[in-house]
């Protein structure tokens, strides 16, 4: 058994029991995903067989083939799986006012120890701050889909929930200086699509906003993230420029208030600009538009680039390292979707 199979396995074993223990059923799992549906499987098949996936012809060569076209299908569907249909009971979900850190790991290459446990988490939440075999199997899930080379400076690992929904994940400066914190919400992960979309939406902050990629000098020539100076030569200050310099003016204008980003000025720009941005999610900021775009760079196909949300995704294209990564990245998805 490889060691993709045994963690997509693990995860399934793991996220169930979890599932049972926080929503109190009394029936075995029942997985009645309908994802996938609205797609004509044969016929977007043919599709995708009749264009490769980069959106050039395909060659004889079988080892170069890549994902099959039946598995692009599959992962593009998962983001159009805005209901959850792969969750388990989110109507008998618990739901906070905040957030609560279940547990804390150190992160030592592929492997996660010394957990630090929270106290004062409500009861509902007990069973989920314990169950080592689900947090594991996220990590691990983790440590398939994220090469080694692009995850060394992950530090800790904190698992939280605030209820079903709310903040998923996120990435955040860890104790130690230049190390990252990757946190994920325990009870969204019960839902695939949920788990991987935003394990690649947290990936791609920590590929664009690295100390490769950004720095701490006073003074900027360039974007200014919220992480620092953005380097000229770096993936975040390069997609600013090719689509930020004409609206940022308005953005900052109209959806920054007092320092903060208003979620429903965010939401009303993103009606004004529909066309410019990949979700109604990625207004929020240049940070989030390119990793809102990662993720459709990761799960979809090559757009044709009618439009400035898919000239966003063929951003990615024009570097052939972040090609590799994708093709690398399917490969783990393709191999989990497919047991």
């Amino acid at each position: 058994m490889t060691k993709k199979l045994f963690t997509f396995l693990f995860i399934l074993l793991a996220i169930v029991s979890l599932s049972v223990a926080c929503t109190g059923a009394d029936e075995d799992y029942e997985d009645d995903s309908s994802y996938g549906e609205e797609y004509d499987d044969e016929e977007d098949a043919e599709d995708y067989d009749e264009e490769g996936d980069d959106g050039e012809e395909e060659g004889d060569d079988e080892s170069s083939a890549g994902p099959s076209p039946a598995c692009l299908i599959d992962l593009e569907a998962m983001l159009n799986d805005e209901n959850g249909d792969y969750g388990a009971g989110s109507d008998d979900m618990p739901e906070f006012d905040e957030e609560y850190i279940l547990v804390t790991y150190q992160v030592d290459g592929d492997r996660i120890s010394d957990p630090r446990y929270e106290e004062g988490i409500p009861d509902e939440l007990g069973d989920a701050q314990t169950a080592a075999a689900a947090q594991e199997a996220i990590w691990l899930f983790f440590t398939d889909l994220v090469p080694a080379d692009q995850r060394a400076l992950v530090g800790e690992f904190v698992v939280f929930s605030d209820g079903y929904d709310n903040i998923i994940g996120a990435v955040d400066e860890a104790d130690a200086a230049g190390l990252w914190t990757l946190e994920m919400d325990i009870l969204d992960a019960q839902d695939f699509p949920t788990l991987a979309t935003t394990l690649v939406h947290e990936f791609a902050h920590m590929l664009t906003l690295d100390a490769s990629q950004v720095n701490d000098r006073a003074t900027c020539a360039n974007y200014m993230t919220i992480d620092g100076c953005s380097e000229s030569d770096s993936y975040l200050n390069a997609f600013y420029e090719q689509f930020w310099t004409d609206i940022y003016g308005e953005w900052e204008d109209t959806v920054m208030i007092g320092g903060e980003v208003d979620e429903d000025k965010a939401l009303a720009f993103y009606e004004d600009y529909a066309d410019q941005f990949v979700s109604d999610y990625a207004p929020t900021g240049p940070e989030e538009d390119i990793a809102e775009a990662f993720i459709y760079f990761i799960f979809g196909p090559k757009p044709a680039g009618d439009t400035i949300a898919e000239e966003k995704i063929l951003f990615f294209y024009a570097y052939p390292e972040l090609v590799e990564l994708r093709q690398d990245m399917l490969a783990t998805l393709c191999e989990y979707g497919s047991h």
